[in-house]
């Protein structure tokens, strides 16, 4: 089972195609199995998986990924690039409009106000510029620290009105960066550089995105239906004119977190495509269903860095060279990055098992710390109990200091709970984000992302991410992994897969890289 890591860990999603008994053959309805209740329908703050697969389909940014992962354009009619790559002219399509539901209207006309409801390039300013503001507290605003001045208005060092965002006129937008990026615009594909109309955000009140009335979108979908924890609906919008219309009615999301009833859904047609953890629940379904393997999730030990005693990076790296992983484990494991991501597999530098180089990093770590003896607490499940043993007698044999190693097995519920409030030195955990690149994975060690609840702070670190971030090359890309491999931070001990199950004949989505970036836009075959 993978463990539930706050927002670490890829969430299960789960498509289905289910046709009701409308007399109109034209009228199409998807339900689609998520594990997590969408909160935030607002753009700019939306996180999980669910929260950004509503996001996505409810509105269009500037650009849309296509089947392939790629950036495609959307909202935007034409953009230049200036020649030294650090100026972005974005000319939009006229007359774009945000869908004005029933639920908005008699939302306005409580407050005696009206919208005009079209988008403009000002609405993409102040979109992106809410997510740039510390008080939004966005956590994708790293997709856009690369745009000028971004980082000092996050910090609060500058004003909004110094963030290199401009708007010429109502159709044309000017974007200006830090510096080049081969990457900015997959930034503008996502959630956190959509539209925001000011005029509306203010008459929310504060309200904006926690409800359907509080919320006007521009994609093929608007918000239409809320029904606590139980489902989340958008329906197809008839005032869309923008190029990635659909031929779908509606889509409901359902929160199923049931594995062994959402394969009897798989396996009676009520569902028809979904994500799985377990291979055995798609291989269950045996000949129904086409299955794919991503390699998204790495299983590591990672120390717990708000205690003092171990920021010692002699401790650290002594503890881990002392392991004979080759013993232990029957994978051939090297890189912390799993494969499922882009820009993974390169050579990385890590550290090796070497007892006497181990023997020497921790005498010298245990006189700098002034200590004689130390207990280790190493957290884990009931799945890798026996590799957490055999770890320990590595300890007891190969080190030649005073340590206790003590092995905590606790349950699901204990694990999240101990993990959640550090009660532990080191982890055994899973690791994966909702994203295909490995920018995003390594931004989990990263010292301000909401996934670093291992207290790792670097400010080397940090530059590094952000930098990668910004440029995106295999190169930094493995500085980054080698960074937290050879300062024992992160050491991975095995792959995990995520499933993905499709029924035959099925068509209608198409994931663009990753479980957040899921599209309903062509309808399935009748």
């Amino acid at each position: 089972m993978i463990k539930k890591i706050t927002t670490l860990l890829l969430s299960a999603v789960l498509l289905a195609s289910v046709f009701s008994g409308c007399s109109d053959d034209s009228e199409i309805y998807l339900a689609c199995a998520v594990s997590e209740t969408p909160r935030y329908f607002d753009p700019q703050v939306a996180a999980t998986t669910s929260e950004k697969m509503v996001a996505v389909n409810i509105f269009d940014g500037l650009f849309k990924l296509d089947e392939n992962g790629e950036p495609q354009k959307c909202t935007v009619k034409d953009y230049k690039i200036s020649a030294d790559g650090l100026v972005y002219t974005f000319t939009l399509n006229s007359n774009m409009k945000y869908y004005i539901s029933g639920e908005v209207e008699g939302f306005l006309e409580d407050k005696g106000k009206t919208v005009e409801g079209l988008v403009t390039a000002e609405d993409f300013a102040f979109g992106i510029t809410r997510a740039v503001l510390p008080e939004t507290n966005s956590q994708n605003y790293s997709l856009l620290s690369i745009i000028k001045n971004a980082d000092k208005v996050h910090s609060g060092e500058a004003s909004a009105d110094e963030l290199g965002v401009r708007v010429i006129n109502d159709l044309t937008l000017e974007i200006t960066l830090e510096e080049k990026s081969t990457d900015f615009l997959y930034a503008l594909t996502q959630p956190v550089s959509y539209p925001c109309d000011e005029e509306f955000f203010n008459i929310t009140e504060g309200r904006y995105g926690l409800d359907e009335e509080y919320i006007i979108s521009n994609g093929a979908f608007y918000l239409s239906d809320i029904k606590g924890d139980k489902s989340v609906r958008f329906s197809k919008s008839d005032s869309y004119s923008g190029s990635f219309g659909t031929t779908v009615t509606s889509v409901r999301l359902y929160i199923n977190t049931n594995e062994i009833d959402i394969a009897k859904k798989v396996d009676d047609g009520t569902y028809n495509i979904g994500f799985f953890a377990s291979e055995e629940s798609i291989d269950e379904l045996g000949r129904k269903v086409v299955k794919t393997d991503i390699e998204n999730i790495t299983t590591a030990l990672v120390f717990n860095m708000s205690k003092d005693v171990l920021k010692n990076v002699k401790l650290r790296t002594g503890l881990f060279m002392s392991i004979d992983f080759a013993s232990i484990t029957e994978n051939n494991v090297i890189n912390l990055v799993p494969s499922g991501y882009k820009l993974s597999g390169g050579k990385v530098e890590a550290l090796t098992y070497n007892i006497e180089a181990a023997r020497k990093n921790m005498i010298s770590a245990f006189d700098e710390l002034n200590i004689d003896n130390l207990t280790v607490n190493v957290l884990c499940t009931e799945e890798h109990q026996e590799m957490v043993k055999a770890i320990v007698n590595n300890w007891q044999s190969n080190i030649g200091v005073e340590l206790n190693g003590v092995v905590t097995v606790v349950n699901d519920e204990e694990y999240t709970e101990k993990l959640n409030s550090g009660d532990y030195d080191i982890v055994v955990c899973d690791l994966s984000v909702d994203s295909d690149k490995s920018a995003d994975f390594l931004s989990i060690f990263k010292s301000d992302n909401s996934n670093n609840i291992f207290g790792y702070s670097s400010e080397e670190y940090d530059r590094m991410v952000s930098d990668l971030k910004k440029n995106l090359t295999e190169a930094k890309s493995v500085a980054c992994e080698s960074h937290l491999l050879k300062n024992a931070i992160a050491v991975p001990v095995g792959y995990k897969n995520t499933f993905l199950a499709v029924a035959k004949g099925t068509s209608g989505v198409y994931s663009a890289g990753d479980s957040a970036n899921i599209y309903f836009y062509k309808g399935p075959k009748k």
